[in-house]
């Protein structure tokens, strides 16, 4: 037992000559918030469609994508500024020029349209037949 009491009054000892004196421990606080908004969505208004077109010649079409989320968010874009269309037998391909005017952000009501205007050009000696390709547009918040 008397060895015990020993023990410990050096382990007692060492501690408290081995800490340093005056030593206070010091602390901050952080506050931590999250707003939970809507998830985007897109999705497309119509299948953009040039019709019969003359070999030769230009057309042009219009759609566009609808977009919705939360209210006065903003957004960005991504959409290709041209598509390949390829035949559907013979592979030859036609490439259709892409452009729109993105909107850069959610209106009050969290809405907002893409409207995506493409042009076709074929030449004199394109080859006769359907030809089909895709575009693709990308959204997320800013």
């Amino acid at each position: 037992m008397k060895k015990l009491l020993m023990l410990l009054s050096l382990t007692l000892a060492v501690s408290a000559f081995g800490a340093p004196q005056g030593n206070s421990e010091q602390s901050a606080t952080m506050n931590i918030s999250a707003t939970v908004i809507k998830p985007l969505t897109i999705e497309k208004i119509t299948d953009m469609e040039f019709g019969s077109i003359i070999q030769g010649s230009k057309a042009n079409a219009t759609s566009g994508y609808s977009i919705k989320g939360e209210a006065g968010q903003s957004i960005a874009i991504t959409i290709d500024s041209s598509v390949l269309l390829t035949h559907e037998t013979t592979k030859s391909s036609i490439i259709v020029g892409i452009r729109t005017s993105p909107p850069h952000s959610l209106d009050k009501n969290g809405n907002a349209t893409l409207s995506v205007d493409g042009v076709l050009e074929t030449t004199s000696n394109q080859e006769i037949g359907k030809y089909n390709g895709t575009l693709v547009a990308k959204v997320q918040y800013n």
